[in-house]
């Protein structure tokens, strides 16, 4: 059983709504419903019912909530108790990212981390922006890169934005919709698509058709990840949308933006680290992170004219 997902319960039965458990909790109200879904999948019997718009407990989620207090104030003064010790892996970096900002970022944690210094090593861990904030705030990641949920805001947390995502139509350059200059255009059309987090920003695609009153896209594969989705996209007449340019890497030579009147929805990735720790990023490594946002930087993600060799972490 997943502890925050208690913790989830306690601040709806405190607060009497999702939503409101949400900001308390400084999450997602998605992130806040999934995890009393799963919560809910433990137990036969009902852990909160319905008042108009409020959500009442049963007498088994308060007792549930009443037993795993103690447990969770347990472990979280073990987890403050081990920041304060200095007891993690001081050559560790533990990063969690987005799918996406592990390909824009990757390079430069590498380099500003971990070259140069062979006994370092730098631990990324992918999940969508929901699960990485909740393990920032246990303790198990360093830092995370990630686009920031609506509504995320957490005494625990700093938050520092790094870039924005603008994401882009592409095709194979033969692709016989390659010259549409608009959505309207392409309707019809079959899509590959990497499908969002519950607890991220909007799907940008489907978001672009509706404020259009257009119909909805018509997605014709759903892809695990990015690399996938573009080898796809590549070899085939399936269009995608790309959030970054660092993501077409080889692809790129076979790939075309579509040059579109329209725009797509735009979100900005940003960089959270604990408020309560020193930084374990190097002020060079920040300053380079940052540098993604300043439009100083090529399509691998990477500053103009510097490669990965070019900085040194202290």
């Amino acid at each position: 059983m997943y502890l925050p997902h208690l913790a989830y319960l306690r601040a709806v039965i405190e607060h009497g709504s999702f939503a409101a458990a949400a900001r308390a909790c400084g999450v997602s109200q998605p992130a806040v419903s999934h995890g009393m879904r799963m919560l809910q999948a433990r137990f036969d019997t009902p852990l909160l019912v319905r008042d108009g718009r409020r959500r009442v407990p049963t007498a088994l989620a308060l007792r549930l909530a009443a037993q795993s207090r103690p447990l969770s104030e347990g472990i979280d003064a073990l987890v403050a108790g081990a920041e304060e010790a200095g007891t993690g892996n001081p050559r560790v970096l533990r990063v969690g990212v987005t799918p996406s900002a592990a390909l824009v970022c990757g390079p430069l944690l590498y380099a500003g981390w971990c070259e140069g210094r062979s006994r370092r090593a730098l631990e990324m861990v992918c999940a969508d922006e929901g699960r990485l904030l909740a393990d920032l705030l246990e303790g198990t990641l360093d830092c995370a890169i990630a686009p920031r949920p609506r509504g995320f805001a957490h005494h625990g947390v700093v938050q520092e934005r790094l870039y924005a995502l603008r994401p882009q139509v592409v095709a194979r350059r033969s692709h016989p919709l390659a010259g549409a200059r608009s959505l309207d255009a392409l309707r019809g059309a079959a899509w590959a698509r990497v499908d969002p987090s519950a607890s991220g920003p909007v799907d940008v695609l489907a978001e672009a058709h509706r404020v259009r009153r257009m119909p909805p896209p018509r997605v014709a594969v759903h892809c695990p990840d990015f690399a996938s989705m573009l080898r796809l996209a590549a070899q085939s007449d399936l269009l995608a949308v790309v959030p970054h340019p660092a993501l077409l890497g080889a692809d790129a030579r076979t790939l075309v933006p579509l040059a579109l009147q329209e725009s797509l929805p735009l979100y900005d990735v940003w960089l959270f680290e604990p408020a309560r720790r020193r930084s374990k990023l190097a002020p060079g490594l920040r300053r380079q992170l940052l540098a993604l946002g300043s439009g100083a930087t090529d399509a691998a993600g990477m500053p103009r004219g510097q490669g990965p060799s070019g900085m040194r972490a202290d």
